[in-house]
């Protein structure tokens, strides 16, 4: 009593060794080329080395593990241009300080004292228009 088997019903079923080959859902078919400065890079290698893994893994994994940032809307727009006029706006042009190289430079025309005074109501204004934009609670 022997049954013959095909040689093709023999390839379909014999086991040819190697890794299970994975589902079309898991397998990795698109690449991103990403390029780096040789201290980026060299910074990357060490630290994809201290956790073990390769680099492409290492980037894989924590390219996945961040937050996305989300998108300004148009009111963010908007409460980001009142804090750049914030600096513009002033009751003296002596005092008008847009920036902290400005501020700088108004501690050392005047004094710190000034310049403190100024600073701060500079940082009342920013204050205000942050608990403006915040959604009421």
């Amino acid at each position: 009593m022997t049954t013959s088997t095909k040689p093709t019903e023999m390839r379909e079923h014999r086991n040819t060794g190697g890794r299970p080959t994975l589902p079309q859902a898991r397998r990795r078919s698109k690449s991103v080329t990403v390029k780096f400065s040789k201290i980026d890079y060299e910074t990357l290698r060490i630290r994809s080395r201290k956790a073990n893994r390769r680099l492409a893994e290492y980037i894989r994994e924590n390219a996945q593990q961040t937050e996305t940032p989300i998108a300004h809307t148009t009111v963010d727009a908007s409460i980001f241009r009142n804090l750049a006029g914030v600096a513009n706006r002033s009751n003296s042009v002596r005092l008008q300080s847009k920036n902290l190289n400005q501020l700088t430079k108004l501690s050392h025309q005047t004094s710190l004292y000034r310049t403190n005074y100024r600073s701060n109501e500079v940082l009342d204004e920013v204050m205000e228009i942050i608990r403006s934009a915040l959604p009421l609670a």
